[in-house]
């Protein structure tokens, strides 16, 4: 739904994710959007950049504003704390279990990767052709940078034995990804969303953002209803849905709007930044420095 509330909330946590939402379209974090980040710690209105990337990838930007402590990444796989880089929260893949799902998306005409302890890993036949796999240029060395490339991936997995964050899956033509979907959803330990056009992404099927963000919650005393989400993609629905204020961007998908108590503008309008002021109660002369 969609309500015009302007209504102040007592906001002790603000979920953000980032692509479509908290960055602009060319995946920048805007001066007044920052400012505003920043009057919410100030505040001790915690932030959470909640994002599909893995740990590793995510802006500097955003982990160094002084006072964000905690990152949910991969799709609500990790809730890592950023003083001490260790997950308090974890909710991934058996790494058995992914070696027999690389093997099912071989069948594909497909990108793949798996995001594990807090890094991406790809395999070189990949990494060295992203064009391929219509991964647009604007995007490659965002992807390049979050991923280290290696020769097997299935080897990496057997010899570390880590838990698989997430999958992430490339495709160039609609109709090989609208199949993969269709295929995957229906396999019943495995959530399937997307937050690209050409994207897949693959994770436990109890694992989401909203999951990250309750138990998160938990951790520090903070009820739901005293937390803020804020998203544009399939992957941010349940927390949108579930937060205590869920907001959704007005270039977001028509479900996660639907999820959302209130529709803000879009993420080149600085909508992260015009939802917060609204609900939040600010002090504005942080943030215009007066």
């Amino acid at each position: 739904m969609n309500e015009s509330k302007n209504q102040k909330r007592k906001i002790r946590l603000i979920g953000l994710d980032l692509d479509g939402t908290t960055l602009t379209t060319d995946k920048r974090l805007t001066p007044h959007t920052k400012e505003v980040l920043e009057a919410c710690l100030k505040q001790g209105i915690e932030v959470l950049p909640a994002t599909g990337r893995v740990w590793s990838g995510i802006p500097k930007e955003l982990t160094d504003i002084e006072g964000v402590h905690y990152v949910i990444s991969s799709n609500g796989a990790a809730v890592v704390e950023l003083a001490t880089g260790k997950a308090v929260y974890t909710n991934g893949i058996a790494w058995e279990r992914a070696l027999e799902i690389f093997d099912l998306l071989e069948k594909y005409d497909t990108f793949y990767d798996a995001y594990a302890l807090g890094n991406g890993w790809c395999e070189g036949r990949f990494y060295d052709d992203l064009d391929a796999f219509g991964i647009e240029k604007f995007l490659q060395p965002m992807v390049k940078r979050s991923r280290t490339r290696i020769d097997d991936l299935r080897a990496w997995v057997r010899e570390h034995k880590a838990p698989v964050e997430k999958i992430n899956m490339f495709f160039l033509e609609e109709e090989n990804r609208q199949r993969a979907f269709r295929e995957l959803k229906d396999i019943p330990d495995l959530a399937v969303t997307c937050s690209l056009t050409n994207n897949l992404e693959i994770n436990h099927y109890t694992c989401n953002k909203g999951d990250a963000l309750l138990n998160l919650g938990k951790i520090l005393h903070i009820p739901m209803e005293q937390i803020m989400a804020c998203g544009d993609g399939n992957n941010d629905l349940e927390m949108v849905r579930d937060a205590g204020l869920g907001v959704a961007m007005e270039n977001g998908e028509d479900s996660v709007k639907e999820a959302a108590d209130y529709v803000t503008v879009t993420n080149d309008e600085e909508g992260v930044a015009k939802a917060i002021e609204l609900f939040c109660d600010l002090e504005m002369g942080e943030i215009s420095g007066e």
